[in-house]
C-alpha cells in the first residue's frame, strides 16, 4: 500500500491501478472517451491536456502532441520531462 507521505517525499508521478498520483499529493484517474474533462499539465512553457482516446493515451500540447501505448510510458515521460500538475479542465 502506498502511503501519502511516501508520494510527497518522492516527488514523482506514479500510476497505481487506474489512478495517477501527482507529485503534489493529488490523485486522479485519466479521463476516457466519454468524459468531458482532461488533466492539465505544464512542461516548461507548454501546457498539455492528457486523456484517453480510443484506448490510447494522448498528451496534446500547444507546440506538439505525444501518444503513449500504456500508462507506464506516460508516467515515465512525465517524470523525465519534469511535468507540473495544474488541475482538471474541460476539453
Amino acid at each position: 500500500m502506498i502511503k501519502l507521505k511516501d508520494l510527497l517525499s518522492e516527488g514523482k508521478f506514479q500510476m497505481k491501478g487506474k489512478y495517477l498520483y501527482m507529485p503534489t499529493g493529488e490523485m486522479s484517474s485519466i479521463p476516457g472517451d466519454f468524459d468531458r474533462d482532461v488533466l492539465k499539465l505544464t512542461i516548461g512553457r507548454d501546457d498539455f491536456s492528457v486523456y484517453k482516446e480510443k484506448g490510447k493515451l494522448h498528451a496534446y500540447g500547444s507546440k506538439y502532441s505525444q501518444e503513449f501505448k500504456n500508462e507506464k510510458a506516460l508516467v515515465a515521460w512525465l517524470n523525465r520531462k519534469n511535468a507540473k500538475y495544474l488541475g482538471i479542465d474541460d476539453r
